[in-house]
């Protein structure tokens, strides 16, 4: 029998001072929630951002201790108490809490009795709170309906650490517990929380309070709760589970592609883990300005409007492979993150690396024709192959425990390096081997929390019965590097052709060629190769193993690997890049590929390694480890290129190259080259949209990557033909401009545009309501040529008075960034450094800022611009916008840009120099007559 008796918490917390090195952020191991009962009291329905709660959260005591700790933050804790689990009629005092550690977020709650080690209490706390105005805890979000009406919603967003800012409660996704919710609020909105609705007690005060069945096992970050006004419309999923959508009514009629997804991404999640989904229900909520896009709540998933609504002649391909994409990563994460989850978020990698994997994966299916795979490793793994390689870096599984750096573990390495390794796991072990291991780990660990030991114990049982691994290698073995180390491995690939040799070597790759362990043999490195007389890309099952601790292997014809080659053809190395390392030749083996690639198509050489080839001799080149003039031998085949992932690749080098080269030269040298690569297939693809329902997707999406290239190299006919696109559709308001990427053909049509085009389209941009259309415009505007228009536009991103709902927080983004990549850089930094305090409001100097100004190192030409750039970083500094390290990467950025400008511009500009031998005259471009284009999308227009 339980003993009477109740403990009492002592009025006030302890308030402890600490040195910022000895603060601990994680809540103590003497107890632990196993159940938590949470109602909640909102009256946003009248647009009140206050609400008020209580919880209780069941306990068990660990361990004989006199204090209770547990996270809360911006809450005014006002009566709390504790009783043990069972005891009925007991006493009970309630205390002010409303003190607590500021620096760790931690609650101690000192008590008069110890809890007793073994023993389940309950812990009642009564709590008021604010809705925060931006995503994170419980927040408020607004939106206009067709008649101007005002409305507000609340909802949820916990992930990472933001369940603390919505109720007190044990905020680390170590602790899994059932959860039952009860919201009381208007009876005119719903409530949605992750399970069914158990029933609705009505109240004689016009609100009602809507209870929820108890929850399974689950993280605190994935507890959801919503009250809104919207409507639903919803299917019958696989298992009988009710799939429904939520969105304001004036959007419902956009919601049925992504319900259709949803239901079709689930059957293809069950069929490939053979696990069903695991709750009664899946609710998903729509909402505007979702700075996050996705949030996988289980059973109440969010998803911003962009990135879910679909509608029929503005829902361009690109944003219907967005919500596709979307729909599948959040999806993925019911398995990954909600069924299994992770101890703490060193571990997100794992999380986040399969939901991002599974989003290409998936969607390939969905768009065959695009290969999704493919731009998987032109888009993801590009980019993380960059950020892997900077000082900066870090490894996949790095701790974390200051609230305040937790941010850092959901970065690119997370997202783009777990995914890239997972991939290249799923190309060595074989794709059945891999799919059963993943099988096994969600079967063993399901309703659990896991950690990466748990996945390759699994992973290893299917590799052991397929025997998928040479004997002396384990799953554990080969990814202990890539998950602890930082950065990758870059081979180099070395011929002895008097011998018919290769020797094959490994050291770490840095962009720049610092130094941090160069000679660092550290990873099993899976290298598979194709060579000129087996050219075969088809097989990514390893040719040999590259063992870690070996710096060095020798590789002979036909005795090392199952190839063959002489002295005069090609090899290459990591087919179809499935491997996460960068591969360098000898200049004599980079002649003959590039010479292979300048035979044009059908190209021997299979689309990712064409892709990888680029991206590979141009990061070399960037770090001086090869000649700048072997990457240009490579890419300079690309004119001849059809495939738009290739150009993918190539872009992104061009536009580098592009910005590093303005100068008084630029016309003559690398704008005549850039016009040359791409001038033949400007004419090809046109700048007039092709409605030929026959078109290929892929040139569909090839158009705009090739008309921005010509644009900026300064092609006449480009910049013609774009002009009189938008101002044609401003004199007769059809819309002429290519639904793909139409921001492409806005921005170079309003460089020379006049005034009178501008102000329809900043008209337009005010008209617009559907968050997929505006995104072209808000991408475009501040492409104008005229700096006191930019100048005005910029400054309505910061005046909440008359714009606050005018601009999502990615747009006023989009328009900063547009603007200081189209010539009006200095105008940018003034307006940052003039308007600071109020961009900290709207824009928030979050990560999307800190890429910004990255990016905008790049632009930086002359000393002024440098000092002056530098003296606006100072300013942020002092007031505390950005860190110390933040502000000393972006010095170092700009001391390299302009160390690469002094070094290499003079030895590209003579390549070129000697590529166009004859030297061919700017002026015989051919400039298309402006009333004959005219005419003809007059002509177009009235068809």
């Amino acid at each position: 029998m339980w003993k009477l008796s109740v403990i009492f918490l002592l009025f006030g917390i302890h308030s402890v001072v600490r040195c910022e090195d000895t603060v601990s952020y994680r809540l103590s191991n003497t107890t632990e929630p196993v159940g938590y009962e949470l109602w909640i009291n909102t009256n946003i329905h009248n647009g009140d951002f206050e609400y008020s709660g209580r919880v209780r959260i069941t306990i068990h005591a660990l361990a004989n201790t006199d204090e209770i700790q547990l996270n809360s933050v911006g809450l005014l804790i006002y009566n709390a108490y504790i009783t043990e689990e069972g005891l009925v009629n007991a006493q009970r005092k309630s205390f002010n809490v409303n003190e607590y550690t500021e620096n760790d977020q931690i609650i101690r709650l000192p008590l008069v009795e110890p809890l007793v080690s073994g023993r389940h209490y309950n812990l009642f706390l009564h709590f008021t709170g604010q809705l925060q105005n931006q995503a994170k805890g419980f927040f408020y979000n607004r939106y206009v309906d067709d008649f101007g009406r005002t409305f507000y919603v609340a909802t949820t967003h916990f992930q990472h650490i933001f369940a603390r800012w919505a109720f007190p409660c044990y905020d680390e996704p170590r602790f899994r517990t059932p959860f039952i919710v009860h919201i009381s609020h208007g009876e005119g909105y719903w409530a949605l929380s992750n399970m069914p609705v158990a029933g609705i007690d009505d109240h004689e005060n016009g609100t009602v309070t809507t209870n929820f069945e108890q929850s399974v096992s689950m993280s605190v970050n994935v507890v959801a709760f919503t009250v809104s006004n919207f409507v639903s419309r919803g299917l019958i999923g696989p298992n009988n589970v009710p799939v429904t959508v939520w969105t304001p009514v004036h959007s419902i009629d956009q919601v049925e592609f992504g319900l259709n997804r949803l239901i079709d991404t689930m059957v293809a999640l069950e069929n490939y883990t053979g696990h069903q989904y695991s709750l009664p229900k899946l609710d998903n909520i729509v909402i505007s300005d979702f700075v996050h896009i996705t949030m996988e709540n289980w059973g109440l998933m969010t998803f911003d409007s962009k990135f879910f609504l679909h509608q029929e002649g503005v829902t361009n391909l690109a944003q219907t492979i967005d919500v596709v994409k979307m729909v599948t990563h959040t999806l993925a994460h019911n398995f990954f993150g909600n069924l299994v989850g992770i101890p703490w978020w060193n571990y997100v990698w794992m999380t986040e690396g399969f939901a991002t994997y599974f989003e290409y994966f998936l969607a390939d299916e969905y768009f065959p024709e695009l290969h999704m795979s493919d731009l998987f490793v032109v888009i993801f793994m590009h980019r993380i192959l960059y950020d892997d390689s900077l000082p900066t870096t870090r490894a996949m599984s790095v701790y974390r425990e200051n609230v305040f750096d937790l941010d850092d573990v959901f970065d690119g390495v997370a997202l783009r390096k777990g995914s890239a390794i997972i991939r290249m796991l799923d190309n060595m072990i074989g794709k059945e081997t891999f799919r059963k291991g993943v099988n096994y780990f969600l079967e063993e660990m399901a309703y659990k929390v896991s950690e990466p030991a748990d996945l390759y114990r699994n992973l290893q049982k299917a590799v052991t019965e397929d025997d998928a691994l040479p004997n002396d290698l384990t799953v554990q073995d080969l990814m202990y590097p890539w998950e602890h180390i930082a950065g990758y491995p870059l081979i180099t690939v070395m011929r002895n052709y008097q011998a018919n040799q290769i020797v094959v070597n490994q050291r770490k790759f840095k962009f720049q060629n610092t130094d941090d362990d160069p000679e660092c043999s550290c990873w099993n490195v899976p290298l598979s190769m194709a060579t000129a007389n087996y050219p075969n890309m088809e097989n990514t099952k390893p040719s040999v193993w590259m063992r870690s601790g070996v710096k060095e292997i020798v590789l002979s014809p036909l005795i090392s690997v199952n190839k063959t080659w002489t002295s005069e053809e090609w090899v290459l190395f990591n087919v179809q890049q499935t491997g996460y390392y960068r591969v360098n030749y000898d200049t004599q083996n980079w002649r003959m590929l590039a010479t292979e690639l300048h035979q044009g198509p059908p190209f021997n050489i299979d689309t990712l390694n064409r892709a990888q080839l680029i991206d590979d001799s141009f990061n070399l080149a960037y770090s001086d480890i090869v000649e700048f003039p072997i990457a240009l031998d490579i890419i300079k085949y690309i004119r001849e290129e059809p495939e738009f992932p290739v150009w993918t690749a190539a872009n992104k080098h061009l536009e580098s190259l592009n910005r590093r080269l303005q100068g008084p030269s630029y016309d003559y040298y690398f704008g005549r080259f850039l016009r040359h690569l791409t001038e033949d297939l400007f004419d090809k693809v046109d700048v007039f949209e092709n409605l030929d329902a026959t078109e290929s997707a892929r040139i569909t999406f090839l158009r705009p990557i090739i008309v921005d290239l010509a644009c900026r190299s300064g092609s006449g006919k480009c910049l013609t033909a774009t002009r009189v696109l938008v101002m044609a559709e401003a004199l007769t308001g059809h819309r002429l401009v290519p639904h793909e990427k139409s921001s492409v053909y806005y921005c170079h049509g309003l460089k020379n545009a006049n005034w009178q085009t501008f102000f329809y389209f900043w008209q337009r941009l005010h008209s617009l309501r559907n968050d997929q259309e505006r995104h072209h415009l808000v991408n475009s505007l501040s492409c104008y040529q005229s700096a006191s228009s930019v100048a005005d536009l910029l400054g309505t991103t910061v005046d909440l008075e008359t714009t606050g709902l005018e601009y999502t927080q990615l747009e006023r983004f989009m328009v900063l960034a547009t603007a200081f990549r189209n010539g009006h850089l200095r105008l940018v930094m003034v307006f940052l450094k003039e308007n600071h305090e109020a961009i900290a409001k709207t824009y928030t100097f979050n990560s999307h800022m800190i890429e910004a100004l990255r990016e905008m190192t790049s632009f930086l030409q002359s000393e002024e611009d440098i000092a002056a750039f530098d003296e606006m970083l100072q300013v942020f500094f002092e007031a505390g916008h950005i860190g110390s390290l933040q502000m000393a990467g972006i010095r170092q950025e700009i001391e390299h840009n302009q160390k690469w400008v002094d070094q290499h511009q003079d030895s590209i500009e003579q390549w070129i120099l000697n590529f166009f031998e004859p030297a061919q005259s700017s002026s015989s471009i051919k400039y298309v007559s402006l009333t004959a284009l005219l005419f003809s999308l007059l002509l177009k227009a009235y068809l």
